[in-house]
């Protein structure tokens, strides 16, 4: 499928990068996958599990996931591309060990820059270049996060803050008259820029910030290098990224198994 693979090895390749923003996760950076077990314990939010080489037999990837993610009495999540032949092994093989699929989103891309629009009066925009900045960028996430269930402590272990202005990373916020309400970034991998952890404050939503700092980080990705951008839309986000010209070409499946007290049923 066209660009599965680049999109797919920028997800992973930028999930680790967002690990290592916590100074407690843990990486192993294996021979075709990528594991990372954030501080928090939450089995789909922060320990996710990649496969970065299709030709990794899954069973060999599984079984180096429940090792890693077993030693810290954690679950995971591993990502699949539902719909891509090159995943259809990783799924049925995922499913046949008793992982349950937990959530689903769709993957969209943009083959060129995105449209900016003149900026809602009363709005600055910031590119991330400070410790202070990407701490405030943290605190946005909490707050635009929360009415999807996500905990506050996803976002507060990332507390190495100059992983927000590295090379390859830019990331964005919106202030309205001085409050940072809006957020997005851009990672560049593999001449993709993907978008992550785009959100804005609930007082801050309907007034065309979102746009905002979505286009600000696809073009800084394109001006990284980037050939494409890639995001996962969540059900807020989606309707505003087929309006900016972004296209779904898969689905992500979340594949989550428990920790393993909850499969063996030995914990408290």
């Amino acid at each position: 499928m066209i660009h599965a693979r680049k999109v797919h090895l920028n997800l992973a390749k930028s999930s680790q990068q967002l690990f290592e923003l916590d100074p407690d996760a843990a990486l192993e950076i294996g021979n075709g996958w990528i594991l990372g077990a954030g501080t928090p314990t939450h089995p789909v939010i922060s320990n996710g599990a990649f496969r970065t080489d299709d030709e990794v037999d899954p069973e060999e990837f599984l079984t180096a996931a429940r090792v890693f993610f077993g030693e810290r009495r954690r679950g995971f999540s591993v990502w699949a591309q539902a719909g891509v032949k090159e995943d259809r092994d990783l799924i049925a093989t995922a499913e046949a060990g008793g992982l349950q699929s937990v959530y689903e989103m769709p993957e969209m891309i943009l083959e060129r820059r995105a449209k900016e629009r003149p900026l809602p009066g009363g709005v600055e925009l910031r590119r991330v270049a400070s410790a202070a900045e990407a701490s405030e960028y943290w605190q946005v996430a909490v707050l635009a996060y929360s009415s999807l269930g996500f905990p506050a402590r996803t976002f507060g272990s990332y507390t190495n803050h100059g992983g927000l202005y590295v090379g390859n990373v830019a990331a964005f916020l919106a202030y309205q008259d001085g409050k940072p309400v809006s957020i997005a970034m851009s990672i560049v991998s593999d001449r993709v820029a993907g978008i992550y952890w785009v959100g804005s404050v609930a007082e801050a939503r309907g007034r065309g910030l979102g746009w905002t700092v979505t286009a600000a980080a696809v073009n800084a990705g394109f001006e990284l290098g980037a050939e494409i951008a890639s995001l996962q839309a969540s059900p807020m986000g989606a309707s505003l990224y087929s309006a900016m010209g972004f296209e779904t070409v898969f689905t992500y499946r979340l594949l989550m198994a428990p920790p393993p007290e909850a499969s063996t049923g030995s914990g408290a």
